[in-house]
């Protein structure tokens, strides 16, 4: 699998209070793929949500490499499995599923499993359009989503709330976070633009993220041919206002096999408020 060249890159808006992850109650730092090669400390610390849009599986990769696991990785893994490893470590860390991962050439395969979790509040920066309301305690995603059929883009999480904007089966964006009632906060831009019933989305799979034109990409012509008007999802003068984000840390077995043997290691993730994953 190829490296995504989108980073989620995050801006440097507050103190956090950042020290790591060695301990679950604490955060990891943002990092980006030019800095995170062999070190875990010391890159960006980011406090805003929606400060890139998709995911992509450097950052896990780097922290891998630089982290706890990295020489033990390092030693077992050739480049290929390790880009592998750090796709399934994303899809764990994300579902809080255990996944199976095995290499397709070299005979490697690792069990990857969440033993421990636990949900963290802190305070983060959202920015959205005036007419939409107020983000209450998303739980922060930072992923591209997709619909699944024909969905409205609400101004609320609510059927209630006025139309702003649609998008049709298939179509991509940037889902911010999961507001409490079960609705995706729509961005456009580190935005927030409107609301979209949960139930009628779906996570873009690591596969095939790369392929995901999400509202960050698109030009208005495009947006048109997809059957709606991006001056929607194009607001003039966001409203700026700091709010409550749910996050998660996860405690992380790994049991790798390889030629040389079986190895098992337990590492602690942290997700930040900009929804990027640290392995301490």
């Amino acid at each position: 699998m190829a490296l995504s060249k989108k980073l989620v890159v995050a801006t440097l808006i507050g103190a956090l209070g950042v020290s790591g992850c060695a301990n679950m109650g604490e955060w990891g730092s943002k990092q980006t793929w030019g800095t995170v090669i062999g070190t875990v400390g010391g890159a960006l610390v980011g406090s805003q949500i929606g400060g890139g849009s998709g995911r992509t599986i450097a950052i896990i990769l780097g922290a891998l490499a630089g982290g706890a696991l990295g020489n033990w990785i390092g030693d077992n893994l050739d480049e290929r499995d390790r880009e592998a490893l750090a796709a399934s470590t994303q899809q764990s860390l994300e579902t809080g599923r255990a996944v199976n991962w095995e290499s397709d050439h070299s005979g490697a395969s690792a069990m990857i499993r969440p033993v421990a979790s636990t949900t963290v509040t802190q305070e983060a920066q959202v920015k959205r359009a005036p007419v939409i309301a107020k983000a209450e305690n998303l739980a922060v995603l930072n992923q591209s989503y997709h619909a699944l059929r024909s969905v409205n883009l609400r101004a609320a999480p609510d059927t209630k709330a006025d139309k702003v904007g649609g998008f049709q089966a298939g179509q991509t964006f940037t889902a911010l976070g999961k507001t409490p009632n079960n609705w995706i906060a729509v961005g456009r831009k580190g935005v927030l633009v409107g609301y979209v019933h949960a139930p009628l989305t779906a996570p873009v799979t690591v596969a095939k993220a790369d392929q995901a034109t999400d509202l960050d990409s698109i030009t208005v012509a495009q947006a048109g041919q997809q059957g709606f008007d991006l001056d929607t999802f194009e607001p003039a003068s966001p409203v700026t206002e700091t709010v409550a984000v749910q996050t998660t840390c996860r405690t992380m077995n790994y049991e790798l096999k390889t030629e040389k043997g079986t190895e098992s290691k337990t590492v602690d993730a942290c997700q930040s408020v900009d929804g990027a994953w640290q392995i301490g």
